[in-house]
């Protein structure tokens, strides 16, 4: 794998994605060959971990009270931290927004900025505002390849902020989890489980804390088997945004604010592919056929 990494450095984004999903698969065929869950396999440290689920998706179609009242559902059913998305266009409603939910979960909500700003100027204006709610962490104010600016604002705010579930790399990572409080690793972009595992002891080896971004039904296993991880993201189904339970069978489900991952051997993940077959926009047919016909 270092050869091919070498020799597509233009490249290196869009092949490390790739070379993700072969690393994940092979970790799934070896703890499969030991007859292990992926969590058992990494060290099996414990049964569960807590869950932080996504409020407010579509917030652009939505009013800032009918959010409010659905943080208050997910607290009243078990969830114990909250991550809603600041529209990023409008000091003024995201104020009102993030005072609003917290009402609903003093000290439990987070925000993500989703590179919101472009310079620190602007970043500050809203971040001295946003600094006096104590949200649990804001997340991502500026690009990924501007974390020096992240950095910065980092200094300005007594607000932890959590970063990273776009870089990949060693080298980026150290550089990056110096000066932020909680990695956001995305074991789908940062070189598989390999690639995971390193950025976690990197996170580890600087005091601080991981939070995985999102497809929890493959993270569930690095919350469960390493101490600084804290938990999963999770984005309810009823929002249609991330349709993990229409493509895959048996996902881990959130029970009194905890999930536990899967107990089959390898990485509990099975594709439903009847659905990816009713939801493809196109079907392609590859055989040895060199004469065969265009695809379908």
């Amino acid at each position: 794998m270092f050869d091919l990494e070498q020799s597509n450095i233009p490249a290196r984004a869009a092949l490390t994605r790739g070379l993700s999903l072969i690393d994940i698969a092979l970790w799934d065929i070896a703890s499969k060959q030991a007859a292990q869950p992926l969590f058992q396999y990494l060290g099996g440290l414990r049964a569960s971990a807590e869950v932080t689920q996504v409020a407010g998706y579509y917030i652009d179609q939505r009013s800032i009270s009918e959010v409010a009242d659905e943080i208050s559902l997910l607290r009243d059913g078990g969830c114990r931290r909250v991550k809603i998305m600041l529209k990023g266009d409008s000091p003024a409603f995201d104020l009102k927004y993030v005072a609003a939910a917290m009402e609903k979960m003093p000290g439990r909500v987070a925000a993500d900025a989703h590179w919101s700003w472009s310079t620190l100027t602007e970043a500050r204006r809203i971040c001295r505002d946003l600094d006096r709610f104590g949200l649990n962490f804001l997340e991502d104010p500026f690009a990924a390849s501007d974390w020096r600016l992240t950095h910065e604002l980092r200094r300005d705010m007594t607000t932890p902020i959590a970063a990273g579930e776009d870089v990949f790399g060693g080298h980026v990572i150290s550089d990056l989890v110096g000066g932020i409080d909680i990695l956001r690793v995305d074991a789908t972009t940062v070189g598989g489980i390999t690639g995971a595992i390193e950025a976690i002891n990197l996170a580890a080896a600087s005091g601080k804390t991981v939070l995985p971004h999102v497809f929890w039904p493959l993270h569930i296993h690095l919350a469960c088997a390493s101490p600084t991880v804290e938990g999963v993201e999770v984005i309810p189904a009823e929002y249609g945004a991330d349709p993990l339970d229409r493509l895959l069978r048996n996902i881990p489900v959130i029970k009194n604010g905890e999930m536990s991952p899967s107990e089959e051997p390898g990485v509990g993940i099975s594709i439903r592919w009847d659905a990816v077959d009713q939801l493809a926009r196109r079907h392609v047919s590859i055989t040895s056929d060199t004469n065969s016909g265009p695809p379908n």
